[in-house]
């Protein structure tokens, strides 16, 4: 195996595997996670099964796959998912996703993916997931490539490492490779999904500087995700409540790990995975004859437009909707059952908060927001 140049950012070869998967099996942190993933077998059966897997394939296939079958069978009531038949399986995509919850959007996707004879693709995350070394491993092993955040370092030092992840992930498209990225910097905590420019600047770093022909090569299939009971809406709502206060956030050391598992464990209800149409060549080439500033305002708004349109609307949206404005406009929407369960986890919400109010409406405001983001969209 040679080093290479990206070996700060890229996943794991299959020679490194072996490797890995010996110090996940023995990493304190195995014993957390062992019984959920290997329901039934003793500590040792799990850990042997860890170590049997020796390429990227074995760990998707024997780990991760049955895996996300498992948190979908034992934490979603119904998983639905639409667009599989729109995916151009004869070249490499980049898939923009709306970001809810931590690994889940991404590992959804495969899921999806794998059932409907598609190839996985590679997944970006943030390097803030890489602490603990367990979850590190996981990671690598799994196709997932690392994004350095830029509130550790310097904007020259983020400028760099930008260039430098944007070669490495146009490298990985031009050999057939598809991408997973969410379409913001962390996960949307406010229910508001948009597209940050950055995103799309990044591809736009390794390009020949040819609008058109840069983002065409991209393949880009808007992605979006839905879930009835939001995954650690209690823990965004108090975040962006310390935030609103004016306070600096900073995360405990172990913060990143509780939120993933968190959104693993928790009970999700209903979720939808919708894949959109690929953004086509001919809207490339209109937005491409615009200045290159509005050029990429353009390009959000539409893949903005293609996963708001996409985004299934859950009951407990049009609930939270019609609490926080004190009014039944979406009654029909929803049945006494629903209202009644929204209503109880609302409750378990406002203990957490105290009776903070300004909490409270944070928290509705997750799940009424992405109502206003389809009623702005249809007016528009």
């Amino acid at each position: 195996m040679e080093s290479t140049k990206y070996d700060d950012i890229r996943a794991y070869f299959d020679e490194e595997i072996p490797e890995a998967m010996a110090r996940v099996a023995d990493d304190p942190l195995f014993m957390n996670v062992a019984g959920f993933v290997f329901p039934g077998d003793d500590i040792e059966t799990a850990r042997n099964k860890v170590r049997a897997c020796h390429t990227t394939a074995q760990v998707q296939l024997n780990i991760m796959y049955p895996a996300i079958k498992r948190i979908i069978g034992l934490t979603i009531n119904h998983f639905g998912h639409s667009g599989t038949e729109l995916i151009d399986g004869s070249r490499s995509k980049v898939f923009i996703s709306n970001h809810r919850d931590i690994v889940l959007d991404a590992f959804l996707l495969q899921a999806v993916l794998h059932e409907s004879g598609h190839s996985t693709t590679d997944i970006t995350y943030g390097d803030n997931l890489l602490r603990p070394q367990m979850v590190a491993d996981i990671c690598r092993s799994n196709k997932m490539l690392k994004i350095i955040r830029k509130d550790d370092i310097s904007p020259r030092e983020f400028l760099e490492n930008s260039k430098h992840l944007s070669e490495y992930l146009r490298m990985r498209l031009e050999s057939g490779n598809s991408l997973w990225i969410a379409q913001r910097n962390g996960r949307t905590k406010d229910g508001v999904d948009a597209t940050d420019q950055g995103v799309l600047k990044l591809f736009g770093l390794s390009g020949s500087g040819d609008f058109a022909s840069d983002f065409k090569s991209l393949g880009i299939v808007p992605v979006a995700i839905s879930y009835e009971y939001e995954p650690c809406d209690i823990m965004k709502a108090l975040e962006l409540l310390h935030r609103q206060n004016g306070d600096a956030y900073h995360k405990a050391p172990d913060e990143d790990f509780k939120s993933i598992l968190t959104g693993i464990c928790s009970p999700k209800g209903d979720v939808q995975l919708n894949i959109c149409r690929t953004v086509g060549d001919d809207e490339i080439d209109e937005i491409a004859a615009l200045p290159k500033a509005d050029a990429y305002k353009a390009l959000t708004t539409l893949i903005d437009r293609r996963i708001i349109g996409a985004y299934h609307l859950h009951a407990t949206n049009y609930i939270a909707h019609d609490i926080l404005h004190g009014e039944r406009r979406y009654a029909d929407r929803y049945t006494k059952e629903q209202e009644k369960m929204f209503a109880s986890h609302l409750g378990q919400a406002e203990h957490m908060f105290g009776g903070d109010e300004t909490a409270r409406r944070i928290f509705l405001g997750i799940y009424a927001n992405p109502v206003d983001s389809r009623n702005a969209l249809n007016e528009a």
